[in-house]
């Protein structure tokens, strides 16, 4: 199952990942050469949450499909055989960070109400032990490379 509006990707370190970070692709490919088999397939940039209110002005305005550009995007969303992840990218995260992708997951189930219940996780270059505490207790995974 993927998401209608990100291409998929096959997942392996690539030129490019769109509108990626580049401090954000350092911690993603410290991850793919840490854990090379973790996936079959990813997205990137995944839209996820409610439309803008005036949806025909921001289709005057900008024109196309931009009120794409207004939703939040969930970093990546990684895919492997019965398992959906929903992912962030944060150097030094903090607790902000949980609250983020607890939301990215709730807006993500709420607009593709995928087959399964997706897994929140932050990916980071750093993490305190009560950062770590406080992700687990909010069902929030986190893996530091």
């Amino acid at each position: 199952m993927h998401t209608p509006f990100a291409e998929i990707y096959k997942f392996e370190k690539r030129y490019k990942y769109p509108h990626i970070k580049p401090e954000d692709v350092a911690i993603w490919e410290r991850f793919i050469d840490k854990f090379p088999d973790s996936y079959v397939s990813c997205q990137y940039d995944v839209p996820v949450g409610s439309e803008p209110e005036d949806i025909a002005k921001v289709h005057e305005e900008l024109g196309g499909e931009s009120w794409k550009l207004n939703q939040k995007k969930i970093d990546v969303v990684a895919f492997a055989p019965n398992q959906i992840n929903i992912i962030e990218l944060k150097p030094r995260a903090g607790a902000a960070s949980i609250g983020q992708v607890k939301n990215y997951k709730r807006l993500y189930l709420k607009n593709y109400s995928p087959p399964l219940e997706p897994v929140a996780i932050i990916i980071t270059d750093e993490a305190t032990q009560d950062f770590r505490d406080f992700a687990r207790e909010e069902g929030v995974r986190v893996i530091v490379v």
